[in-house]
């Protein structure tokens, strides 16, 4: 079978009824092909599958299932979407790929290095990809501010600053516990990373990190509070601030914001407010226009291989956030400087 010939996979299953699964599926319903869910399994017993059914117009016709794997023997996917309790994100994964089918996945794709290196490994092995729910790339304010960058406005990205904050709203019992959660930098900080790494695309190489929990002692091993300084294979440095301090009077949900420092100029982000502010050297501070909406899960359907070929740069960048954000957590437990090594997945095609 040929690895180049693009398809657009049209059999979905879903594992699970938490976490970002609703954004995967809106941007399926908006596809101009039919993309059909074949099938809905629960991980866990409040997982409420039938709910999630009946919100999208592509899970229309799917059948309910009470166990993932009769689902996947019944059903024959060829994507899963997977979102459930973090600590049960890379069994299943690995789970699934073994069966040679490709996967969306929450964030983060596992909560330690060995699990992470065992689900590449074996995503490879099957020739599968495997995506983390980080859509944040395609938003339109960050769209526009890699645009701004990729044409040499502000020159060589010299610094990054970016934040990440979510109100804590009513969380689950076992985001408190650091063995299923795997903390705030994994969960959150993926995400500040991902920002950074939009506009830079250089190799993460050391990072320091300090992390607490000031404001909600139900929830013990959530850190509500993190900061994160990081080295890049060019020099280049980044800061990241995570928080899930947002009050819950504020209008939206997130609070992402991100600062970006080049040789020749800045640019300021709201991803909220949905404004970008560009300041040149020769210029005073001029708006500029967010880029146009993309349909993020349903591009990477259409871009989809066929099995058998190696990792898409989608598939590496997950991989490659995912540790970062383990390494960065590491640092903030251990409180010192680690050193981010090179893996097999940081090579982007």
């Amino acid at each position: 079978m040929s690895t180049q010939a693009a398809i657009i996979p049209r059999r979905i299953g879903v594992i699970g009824g938490w976490g970002h699964i609703d954004a995967v599926l809106t941007d399926f319903d908006r596809l101009p092909q039919s993309c059909q869910v074949v099938g809905l399994a629960p991980v866990l017993a409040d997982e409420r599958v039938d709910e999630i059914k009946a919100r999208h117009h592509c899970t229309q016709q799917a059948r309910l299932f009470s166990d993932h794997r009769r689902m996947l023997d019944e059903t024959n996917p060829d994507v899963v979407v997977i979102g459930t309790r973090l600590d049960r994100i890379a069994p299943l994964a690995m789970e699934t790929a073994r069966r040679g089918i490709h996967l969306i996945c929450e964030k983060p794709l596992a909560l330690e290095q060995s699990a992470l290196r065992q689900l590449y490994d074996i995503i490879t092995s099957q020739g599968v990809q495997c995506v983390a729910m980080l859509n944040n790339r395609t938003h339109p304010v960050l769209a526009a501010v890699c645009r701004l960058i990729d044409r040499g406005t502000i020159g060589r990205v010299v610094l990054v600053n970016a934040r990440k904050s979510y109100r804590f709203d009513i969380r689950p019992p076992w985001f408190g516990q650091r063995p299923i959660y795997g903390g705030t930098i994994p969960w959150i900080g993926i995400h500040a990373l991902d920002f950074i790494h939009a506009v830079t695309s250089a190799r993460f190489t050391s990072v320091a990190a300090m992390q607490s929990n000031f404001a909600h002692p139900s929830h013990p091993d959530c850190e509500d509070n993190c900061t994160l300084m990081l080295e890049l294979a060019d020099g280049s440095h980044a800061s990241a601030s995570i928080d899930f301090l947002r009050p819950a009077a504020a209008p939206t949900h997130g609070d992402d914001w991100l600062r970006v420092m080049g040789a020749k100029g800045a640019i300021e982000a709201n991803f909220e407010t949905r404004t970008c502010t560009l300041i040149t050297e020769d210029q005073a501070p001029q708006p500029v226009p967010a880029a146009a909406e993309v349909n993020c899960f349903g591009n990477w359907l259409r871009q989809l291989p066929c099995r058998g070929a190696a990792p898409m740069s989608e598939t590496r960048r997950s991989f490659l956030l995912t540790h970062v954000a383990l390494v960065a957590r590491d640092a903030a437990d251990q409180r010192r400087l680690l050193s981010i090594e090179p893996q097999p997945w940081d090579v982007l095609p």
